[in-house]
């Protein structure tokens, strides 16, 4: 095969998953701002040329090789891989754009009125926008490599790619690295990391030691709540991995991460981020209680506890999870219960409605949202089924328990 049947074949595989561009170019088309007269490509193909033509000169003169990872400021990423005929670069082949997150309207606003765009383009690339695909960094990484493989013929790894350089010129820290504003924030943070690991319910008083030595990393770009997000991102983070090291779970701990990473991305003020630091805190250490109570149970057993941990927020039958573990639905029900003296639907109530309990007391969720995020199938359903494990309705539960 050449190289264009390659790509072609190259393309035919991402766009099965990914509205995807893969556009050649000579050289002298993308050093410019504009096309070249007589060009028939596409006019969208004329709003990246802004975009890739400094990037990919730099590259070039610096003699690299290797494909170029452009990541440009509106949120946007090309790949870009070089095909060369001796010393002489023939075409650059380009796989983009793509956002690996969705930018804002504003933030997207903000930086286009840097640049002096007519009217007509900048209505051309928000219509563009909508028709951008959201793909993973590691996925795009990947793409890297197999577009240079079809070029050249050269397998490579991910740790040989190059990227775009738009970081500001490294300014040295003038305060004194060893300041004050730091000590004793380490040892108060080690106390609070073990008592995640063992589970200790005296977690908040190791919290509030930590939270009296240091408010967060020392940063400040004006905005508050961005602050308390990062803050309570970091928080997250060494919760999860202490949680590791005390015995739940790796795929619950790093699904937990994610759903609570969003959590805090969605909180609207100061006191949201702090309420879902308080949630996330109790239902690790939970997890890492019940994690030392499993100590007994057979490894099959453990498994689907497990799997019912991290897929608890979806309805759940004794047949899927019979199959998961690898048993009859008689053997495994049997089984289940002898181990953890619980039957499988018992067992699935109580899981859900302890994160419910969290949910109600943590959370401004309404009932009703709550029910649904735990696949209870109605609110009166998720209602008297929390009140026969309670006592109490859900709504007096969040009375009496309300963190916020």
């Amino acid at each position: 095969m050449n190289i264009q049947e390659k790509l072609d074949f190259f393309r035919q595989l991402f766009t099965c998953i990914y509205n995807l561009s893969l556009n050649s170019y000579a050289p002298e088309l993308l050093f410019n701002a504009t096309k070249t007269a007589g060009d028939s490509r596409n006019d969208d193909d004329s709003l990246i040329f802004l975009s890739l033509g400094e990037p990919l000169q730099k590259h070039i003169s610096q003699q690299k090789r290797y494909p170029l990872f452009i990541d440009h400021e509106l949120g946007l990423i090309w790949i870009a891989a070089f095909e060369y005929d001796g010393e002489i670069l023939r075409r650059i082949h380009v796989l983009g754009p793509a956002f690996s997150g969705r930018s804002s309207y504003q933030i997207v606003k903000k930086q286009l009125d840097r640049h002096n765009l007519s009217v007509t383009i900048r209505s051309r690339v928000f219509r563009l926008f909508e028709q951008i695909p959201v793909i993973p960094v590691n996925q795009l990484f990947q793409y890297a490599v197999m577009l240079h493989y079809c070029v050249t013929g050269e397998r490579i790894t991910t740790n040989d790619l190059t990227f775009t350089d738009r970081t500001k010129e490294a300014r040295s820290p003038k305060q004194d690295l060893a300041a004050k504003d730091h000590r004793g924030v380490w040892f108060a943070e080690q106390q609070l990391i073990q008592m995640l690991r063992e589970g200790n319910p005296d977690y908040l008083s190791a919290l509030a030691r930590s939270g009296s030595l240091s408010d967060g990393p020392r940063f400040d770009i004006g905005d508050p709540l961005r602050r308390a997000k990062s803050t309570s991102i970091v928080l997250l983070t060494l919760c999860s991995r202490a949680a590791i090291e005390g015995g739940v779970n790796p795929s619950i701990a790093y699904t937990l991460n994610d759903y609570y990473m969003q959590q805090i991305e969605e909180c609207n003020s100061i006191a949201d981020t702090s309420n879902t630091c308080n949630t996330l805190l109790e239902d690790y250490v939970q997890r890492v209680q019940k994690a030392k109570e499993k100590s007994a149970i057979s490894g099959q057993i453990k498994r689907i506890c497990d799997y019912i941990a991290i897929h608890i927020r979806e309805k759940l039958s004794i047949a899927e999870l019979a199959e998961q573990a690898g048993y009859t639905e008689y053997y495994f029900s049997h089984k289940f219960k002898a181990e953890t003296g619980v039957s499988v639907t018992d067992y699935i109530k109580r899981e859900k409605i302890r994160q419910a309990k969290l949910l109600l007391s943590g959370t401004k969720m309404s009932i009703q949202e709550i029910s649904d995020e735990l696949s209870f199938g109605s609110r009166s359903y998720f209602s008297s089924t929390f009140q026969k494990e309670t006592g109490l309705s859900p709504s007096e539960y969040r009375e009496q328990n309300m963190k916020i």
